[in-house]
């Protein structure tokens, strides 16, 4: 039974990384429900790389640190999908070129990065997709936390 209404609906699903992704796991669930799946991955070496776990599935490219491309998407998309029921946003960024260093070390661009591409983009993703949004549409934002003191704070945003 569907009692949550899904089935043969569309939801796109941004921040599959690999089979850890909170985002796989919530595209497995949708699945598993007979939900239209569409993913959205950061570069086409991601593509690649999920293409080989997600062997059937409808996947785009779209960098979300370039608001041209999230506008490119829900172009791309709008060309084989009417309407998206749905998005789930599980993207996360840390800039960790430098290494792993104490949290008050971070410094400013990199912080700003870090929102840019794990908050701002949400905003960004919702205003170029509110054209294609079921007027019963969800859009969703997952956050990780733990309960697990790490000496990095940082290391939260990553996943």
């Amino acid at each position: 039974m569907d009692f949550l209404d899904i089935a043969d609906k569309n939801f796109l699903v941004f921040g599959v990384a690999n089979k850890k992704s909170v985002a796989f796991s919530v595209g497995e669930v949708l699945s598993e429900a007979k939900a239209n799946v569409i993913y959205s991955v950061q570069s086409g070496e991601r593509k690649e790389s999920i293409s080989k776990i997600l062997a059937d599935a409808d996947i785009f490219v779209c960098d979300v640190e370039r608001e041209l491309e999230i506008k490119k998407l829900a172009e791309d998309i709008s060309k084989k999908h009417s309407r998206i029921h749905g998005i789930v946003h599980s993207i996360a960024f840390a800039n960790y070129k430098g290494g792993l260093r104490p949290f008050h070390e971070t410094g400013k661009r990199d912080f700003l990065q870090s929102v840019d591409i794990s908050c701002y983009s949400l905003i960004a993703i919702a205003n170029a997709f509110k054209n294609l949004l079921d007027e019963k549409a969800s859009v969703v934002t997952v956050s990780i936390s733990t309960t697990k003191w790490r000496p990095n704070p940082m290391v939260l945003w990553a996943r």
